[in-house]
């Protein structure tokens, strides 16, 4: 294993080859932590500096990953070589949530999109920055390999693994996605999809902003009560206040009463 304060430059472009990235993030006290799959990593991912990762956020039917960058910001990417030089790659990160509909949205998704060509961005609900503090790359022994003889040649012959290997060539993107989010763009739907499957974690977490407030919720009220119900969780952190003031006043009476 070993650690890196930032992204070097062979890792990016390793992970910009594969076929597809997990997502990690998990509430501060509640109990699902989330991973996510992600796919279209050629056309929705982009490494833009040593320390910051950004990729396009499309709607679905869960929304942990907003959730928990609104509440804590932890997040974690991942990668990993399906290749015959094994590797696994993770990108520990603060995470930033830039909705669509708000002024900095267009700006970040071109940044991410670039020139490269993609479907689905109809269905396009944020994206997601993330702000790399740590890097980890180890080993990758116990992930599969894909068989050798399933492996195509690219058009120019380049079989480098070092480079992502040909992990791209014996995986198809799925477009389903892409034709259900255009349609549904189409008839002004996504919004509708958005409140109904959107609006909160699993664990009841405020979740996407667009859809609350859509569904015409409070944000502010909502956000309160969110904060306050992580307040009360920390029953250790209460405990140890309360014994605390109750140290310092006693320690207080007995010195200044004796004055």
């Amino acid at each position: 294993m070993k650690l890196y304060p930032s992204i070097p430059p062979n890792l990016a472009t390793w992970a910009a080859r594969q076929p597809f990235f997990l997502t990690a993030s998990a509430p501060t006290h509640a109990p699902h932590v989330n991973v996510s799959p992600k796919g279209l990593a050629a056309s929705h991912l982009a490494f833009l500096d040593a320390n910051t990762v950004a990729y396009i956020d499309r709607s679905g039917s869960g929304c942990e990953t907003i959730a928990h960058a609104y509440e804590n910001g932890r997040l974690t990417l991942m990668f990993m070589s399906f290749g015959t030089l094994p590797r696994i790659l993770r990108l520990f990160c603060n995470a930033e949530v830039i909705e669509r509909g708000t002024p900095r949205f267009e700006e970040w998704m071109a940044r991410v999109v670039q020139d490269r060509e993609g479907g689905g961005m109809e269905g396009a609900r944020a994206v997601i920055v993330g702000r790399v503090w740590e890097v980890q790359t180890s080993c990758g022994f116990g992930v599969p390999i894909v068989k050798k003889e399933v492996y195509e040649r690219g058009a120019e012959g380049d079989d480098s693994d070092e480079e992502g290997g040909k992990e791209l060539s014996i995986f198809q993107d799925r477009h389903t996605l892409d034709d259900y989010w255009r349609k549904r763009a189409e008839n002004g739907k996504v919004e509708e999809y958005q409140v109904e499957k959107n609006v909160t974690s699993i664990d009841g977490l405020p979740a996407l902003k667009a859809a609350r407030r859509e569904a015409g919720e409070v944000l502010i009220l909502a956000e309160g009560r969110a904060k306050l119900g992580r307040a009360v969780r920390e029953r250790d952190g209460i405990l140890l206040g309360v014994l605390l003031s109750l140290l310092v006043w006693g320690f207080t009476a007995v010195v200044f009463g004796k004055s």
